[in-house]
């Protein structure tokens, strides 16, 4: 088995007071949350982490709108959209086998349509659709889970059998297993990868890489106890753990030449 290499392609910048990003602090300064799609591959599987933020502009402004309902300067900046997303990362669309959501919200969903992703199996939190449909709990507001064209597309997935909901951890090959967490909403998730040097993991349950070296949870957790458990787990399981929305990543795991044989642990 070959072990899996990660580039992470910036696709999004969002400045966040402190308060959200960490637990029980008053902390109202701003910091960049930092948006990515990420390229998986062991050269016979490849597959993204995340699509980015919506195709469509008027779903963007609607984002863009519900944050500024918390604060008008946390709106998204430098937006690349996943079609340029897959020319950074030298792929195209047909080449992806799989997708794997970290959560079910259209900045992370917003580039899931059958033109870009024609063969791609897509991977999802069962418990965070579920809460759309049955239990919408106002935030995110149920129009920010998927597009209508993302939502769309998820029906033909599901005829063709190219939907995988799920909340125990599931292998998606060999050495990279998805599962559900919770903790920043009950659709959260984590991705677990073997890498040459190591078993890194993703967490949505994290901001910062701050929130899991003070194993510290997020300041918006839906639930913080689990958003720590989250982190605890995380941090026993894998060699490295990463906090999807750390603005490090893109240098720890950087597209352009060579990045495909570096090792993401940088040992």
């Amino acid at each position: 088995m070959a072990p899996f290499t990660l580039t992470a392609a910036p696709v999004a910048r969002l400045p966040i007071p402190g308060w959200e990003a960490f637990f029980g602090q008053n902390d109202m300064a701003f910091y960049d949350l930092w948006f990515y799609v990420w390229l998986v591959t062991d050269g016979t599987h490849t597959g993204l982490i995340d699509l980015g933020l919506p195709l469509d502009a008027d779903d963007r402004s609607a984002l863009d709108r519900a944050n500024q309902g918390v604060d008008p300067r946390s709106r998204f900046h430098d937006v690349r959209l996943l079609p340029e997303a897959l020319a950074d990362l030298g792929v195209r669309g047909e080449d992806i086998d799989f997708v794997l959501i970290t959560q079910p919200i259209t900045y992370h969903t917003g580039g899931l349509v059958p033109e870009l992703l024609p063969r791609a199996k897509v991977y999802a939190s069962y418990a965070g659709v579920r809460e759309m449909l049955c239990d919408p709990p106002g935030h995110p507001a149920t129009e920010f889970y998927f597009t209508s064209s993302s939502w769309s597309y998820l029906r033909q997935l599901a005829i063709e059998g190219r939907l995988v909901l799920t909340d125990e951890p599931v292998t998606v090959a060999p050495g990279l297993v998805f599962e559900t967490t919770g903790g920043h909403h009950p659709g959260s998730a984590g991705v677990r990868v073997e890498c040459a040097h190591g078993v890194v993991g993703l967490l949505e349950t994290a901001f910062f890489e701050r929130n899991i070296t003070e194993t510290l949870p997020i300041g918006i957790a839906e639930d913080a106890a689990a958003c720590r458990r989250a982190i605890k787990d995380y941090r026993r399981l894998c060699d490295e753990v990463v906090a999807l929305h750390d603005p490090g990543n893109a240098a720890r795991f950087p597209t352009g030449p060579g990045a495909s044989t570096r090792s993401p642990l940088g040992t």
